[in-house]
């Protein structure tokens, strides 16, 4: 009797077992399919309609306009520990007219290179508009953009200082996409607010979805103004 309830309660372990692989099975299946039903849906979508591409927005008020964000992604040609060892030697042997060039321009909160799988990546934070701030690095020191552009893939026009106009092209082309602070701005009719944003990150896959601000609304003179930091001169 206790053999027959044994084998009893192990045939009821081995069906919920059973049922619940089954169970787990099914729900990957459906996942699989309402994905792919997604994917050719916005493809239809997107024959229809183009995703729309949010502009630069630049505000009348100053205090609008300040800890900008740049993501600039620039695929390298020849991705390798080599190729990052070359940049890592480049950039340690400009630093000082790196840093004295970011001083001159004077509106950089913080800027970093970062190799992040095959590509290099500039993130920077930053006051005013983005024409003026490309440019702004171009006149303090392009020619080091210049040899950096040796590692990149599909490079700009060089020099970048006789070419500045496709140079702030080719980095607005490369910096990711970043989204209203209010994504409703996308739209006028929020019933297709969705249908925008998956045409949008079809198009765009790489993109900035948020930023935080510890200090929003203060400008890289401000803050150095109140902490006392006198700016040094690029000699």
């Amino acid at each position: 009797m206790v053999a027959l309830c044994q084998a009893g309660t192990k045939h009821k372990h081995q069906v919920a077992r059973q049922q619940k692989f089954c169970g787990e099975h099914m729900v990957k299946i459906w996942d699989a399919i309402v994905r792919r039903f997604t994917r050719l849906l916005i493809r239809y979508w997107a024959a229809k309609e183009p995703a729309v591409i949010p502009p630069r927005r630049y505000s009348q008020a100053l205090g609008d306009n300040v800890q900008q964000t740049m993501n600039l992604i620039m695929p390298l040609a020849h991705p390798g520990p080599e190729t990052t060892a070359k940049l890592l030697e480049l950039l340690q042997f400009r630093v000082d007219d790196l840093f004295g060039g970011l001083d001159v321009v004077g509106t950089v909160h913080f800027a970093r290179f970062d190799v992040i799988g095959s590509n290099l990546s500039m993130i920077s934070v930053y006051d005013g508009d983005f024409e003026t701030y490309i440019r702004d690095f171009i006149a303090a020191f392009g020619d080091i953009f210049d040899d950096i552009m040796a590692f990149v893939k599909n490079p700009p026009p060089l020099p970048v200082g006789d070419n500045p106009s496709a140079f702030v092209d080719w980095v607005n082309a490369r910096d990711l996409l970043q989204l209203p602070q209010d994504s409703t701005e996308l739209t006028d009719d929020l019933s297709l607010l969705s249908r925008r944003l998956l045409l949008l990150f079809d198009a765009k896959p790489e993109v900035q979805l948020g930023v935080y601000r510890s200090y929003p609304g203060f400008s890289v003179a401000q803050i150095r103004q109140a902490l006392g930091l006198e700016w040094e001169q690029k000699s």
